[in-house]
């Protein structure tokens, strides 16, 4: 007969509020590379201040979440996934547990006062305050506040006389025309720049940007010291398709990775 996780999980929390360790069986992808499907988890009763960096159990929005703690501002605790973006933000009677060890389904067990845990908790706290600062620049608001940099910016460098400057974009480098490699790389973002603009499509972004490196090649066919060139056009919409399928890969993700809920 399978038991209820619900039954299980009310249980683990009353073992935990009688001082007791417990072991559960973890679910979700929400903290690989850290936790795996089916690993085990030792949890014990939270009877002192967590520090950033524990992997601590705790109460978010009626569900009963497995996170580390990444932060702590005031009396906002802040939780991440190692595989999240996103973070919760929970208050300290909401934080249920400790975790302690972690038994890998091959039988490999982490201690978490050991040295292999303290190192991997620097390098995933390294990476989450990295990946808060790219989603605060590169989330909704922050495209939106450098949207008008970024197009002014790329208007500058498609249209100004960069010639003129001895600047040298007839070099090679590793084969490629310097001035083609410019050109894609500068179109790169610009599928970012235009997301959630009038709840257009993922294909209308696309065709939008490519439609933006058409003008902007265009325009210098207009300008006595630029000129129109087939191969740049080519570079630019080479540029917009690559950062439009890594849009959709961070999408993707972001889609299929699930959170180590437990309701």
């Amino acid at each position: 007969m399978q038991i209820d996780s619900q039954i299980i999980y009310n249980l683990a929390e009353e073992q935990l509020a009688a001082g007791e360790r417990v072991r559960i069986a973890f679910g979700g992808t929400s903290m690989l590379p850290t936790l795996r499907e089916s690993d085990t988890i030792v949890l014990e009763p939270l009877t002192k201040e967590p520090r950033v960096g524990d992997i601590l159990l705790f109460h978010h929005e009626g569900r009963r979440v497995v996170h580390r703690l990444v932060a702590i501002k005031g009396d906002t605790y802040i939780l991440q996934g190692d595989n999240n973006i996103g973070t919760e933000q929970v208050h300290r009677s909401d934080l249920m547990a400790r975790l302690v060890a972690i038994e890998h389904r091959n039988g490999r067990t982490v201690e978490h006062d050991s040295r292999y845990w303290r190192l991997t908790s620097i390098y995933h706290l390294t990476r989450s305050a990295a990946k808060r600062l790219t989603a605060r620049w590169l989330g909704r608001t922050g495209r939106r506040q450098l949207r008008p940099w970024y197009f002014a910016a790329l208007a500058i460098l498609m249209w100004a006389p960069l010639n003129g400057i001895g600047i040298p974009l007839d070099n090679y480098i590793l084969g490629l025309r310097a001035d083609h490699l410019l050109h894609a790389s500068v179109f790169i973002p610009c599928t970012l720049f235009l997301m959630d603009l009038h709840g257009w499509r993922r294909w209308m972004v696309w065709i939008a940007a490519v439609g933006i490196g058409l003008l902007t090649e265009s325009v210098q066919y207009l300008l006595p010291y630029r000129g129109f060139d087939v191969n740049d056009l080519i570079a630019n919409t080479l540029g917009v398709t690559l950062g439009w399928l890594v849009i959709l890969l961070v999408q993707r993700h972001r889609h299929g990775c699930k959170s180590s809920f437990y309701k």
